[in-house]
């Protein structure tokens, strides 16, 4: 397997994007394409989270999924992980984007955001302090939420939570009961230039 022969942050984030694409697995076996007309409407009723076994078959997974391989990998290899989750958390169904990620702490004592799942940021991301990873967390998940014209009031229900390990193979529904009620973290709004603290690792192979 090639995945066995992956051997630091950077290979792994150079296999993931090479081989493993957005989409989930459903509880029928089906395993569900970005580009699929019902991936939307399926995923909540259908949706299983995946094992890192899993995700190694079928090379699809959400930012869920990819999180869990990506524990499983740094875990093995000895890092220190945190998983964190962000939402909007309402009382009513609204179409707000949630996201998980890993960061990782590096042999140098450095807190990085490892993120595969997310295009737009796909990379290694190393900041000073785990504190101006957050920061610069919200921060990017603000800006994005307010091009869906996010209300204030909206603005002050978003969440971060730091998570454990969920079991493999829980719905939608006990995913998003496990994220939403593990340890909550409070975040201060960061700088207007956040990425005066923030190193890109260049990783990526073109």
């Amino acid at each position: 397997k090639i995945f066995d022969k992956v051997d630091s942050p950077c290979e792994l984030l150079n296999f993931m994007s090479e081989n493993i694409n957005y989409g989930y697995l459903g509880k029928s076996g089906r395993v569900y394409h970005y580009d699929d007309n019902d991936f939307n409407n399926k995923w909540f009723d259908d949706y299983m989270l995946e094992s890192e076994e899993d995700i190694l078959k079928t090379l699809y997974g959400n930012c869920w999924d990819q999180v869990e391989l990506e524990r499983y990998w740094f875990e093995k290899n000895g890092y220190e992980v945190k998983t964190i989750y962000q939402m909007v958390k309402l009382d009513y169904n609204n179409n707000y984007p949630t996201h998980s990620f890993l960061i990782f702490r590096d042999k140098e004592g450095g807190w990085n955001w490892f993120e595969n799942s997310d295009f737009e940021n796909r990379g290694i991301h190393k900041f000073d302090s785990i504190d101006e990873l957050l920061k610069y967390q919200y921060s990017k998940y603000l800006e994005f939420l307010r091009t869906f014209n996010i209300s204030d009031d909206e603005i002050n229900k978003i969440i971060f939570t730091e998570f454990t390990k969920p079991k493999s193979n829980i719905s939608a529904s006990d995913y998003l009961e496990f994220v939403i009620n593990s340890t909550p973290i409070f975040i201060k709004e960061g700088s207007d230039n956040m990425n005066e603290n923030k190193t890109n690792i260049n990783c990526l192979i073109t």
